[in-house]
């Protein structure tokens, strides 16, 4: 639940293909993002007559999508994109964050790898330089709303040139098709990227049953502004060494929405407490532990933004929910 990535987040993330596409940076991890998307943009080659020679596809955009092979597709030296239906929304916008259902294929052996429309739900793609993929930059270039695109490319290009948990050898042909279905509600900027701490009547009060963390009470607190950035309560100081973002933490935690019946998600009565990187969680974990001494309890308050944004996660938390964490921080390395 806690991860970083949506639904979480995101299927693509299972199949490795997050890093690379799309919404945690660019193709490599230099700081160049912007740039090789600007060159992939650039360089990408259109193809002709709305359609694949060696791969044809049937479903409607945003309805599902069904990829019929011919032939296989040599590699190609560049990325080539073709519009495939040309949708009459709006143009897609740099700044926009498109949702997007993804169908990726390799075009080699002749198979499909991957697909949203499997999965249930789209992808949130930023159409911004620096955090766009340079496949997806090419993909968004000039296009509209309901349309769908297809980019030939090098597995490479998406994958690197490594080894990957699909199994595609970096030299093989890659089919990405992007849906690009309509422009995705974003949730408000917090008003800064701080971690304020406040006082415990601010917040809602810890529910414990035999020492147990069970639940959060809301009595006498009102729901806060969606743009308020990151509050915190550290209601235990521990005497341990201060987290670092790049930490591995092991945590308890409760988490709740504004007022709930029940927490969304928690470990203790589980047995079983979180162990992972600090900064591969949803960033209101990374800003409001950064400095939080090991051997704390904290009470957080993360803002959409910084949380599950305004598509929400699941049905336990809806669009636009502020988050509430109680955390136990048990140690880091």
């Amino acid at each position: 639940m806690l991860r970083r990535h949506r639904r979480t987040t995101a299927a693509l993330g299972a199949v490795l293909l997050v890093p690379a596409l799309a919404a945690c940076g660019g193709a490599d991890d230099s700081g160049d993002a912007g740039d090789s998307a600007s060159e992939a943009s650039s360089s990408a080659a259109p193809a002709a007559g709305g359609k694949l020679d060696e791969v044809s596809f049937t479903g409607e955009v945003g309805e599902g999508i069904t990829g019929e092979w011919s032939s296989a597709i040599e590699t190609p030296e560049k990325t080539v994109v073709t519009t495939l239906v040309e949708g009459d929304g709006e143009k897609v916008a740099e700044g926009d964050t498109v949702s997007t259902y993804l169908w990726i294929g390799n075009g080699t052996s002749q198979e499909q790898v991957f697909s949203d429309y499997d999965n249930g739900a789209p992808e949130s793609i930023p159409n911004n330089p620096g955090q766009v993929d340079a496949v997806f930059a090419a993909l968004f270039e000039g296009q509209t709303y309901g349309s769908r695109v297809a980019a030939v490319t090098s597995a490479s290009e998406v994958l690197g040139d490594g080894e990957n948990q699909l199994g595609i050898d970096p030299t093989d042909s890659l089919v990405v098709v992007a849906d690009l279905v309509e422009k995705a509600a974003v949730a408000p900027t917090p008003t800064d990227d701080k971690a304020h701490d406040v006082s415990p009547d601010e917040q809602p009060s810890v529910v414990e049953k035999g020492g147990t963390v069970t639940g959060l009470d809301f009595t006498g607190i009102e729901e806060p502004a969606l743009d308020t950035p990151v509050q915190r309560v550290v209601l235990k100081e521990g005497t341990g060494a201060a987290l670092k973002a790049s930490d591995t933490v092991t945590v308890n935690y409760l988490g709740s929405t504004y007022d709930a019946d029940a927490p969304f998600d928690e470990s203790y009565s589980k047995g079983q407490p979180l162990n992972s990187p600090l900064n591969g969680l949803i960033p209101g974990w990374t800003t409001g532990l950064t400095g939080v001494k090991v051997g704390s309890r904290v009470l957080l308050q993360i803002p959409p933004a910084l949380g599950y944004g305004a598509q929400g996660s699941g049905d336990a938390i809806p669009g636009n929910a502020t988050l509430w964490f109680v955390i136990d921080v048990v140690k880091a390395e």
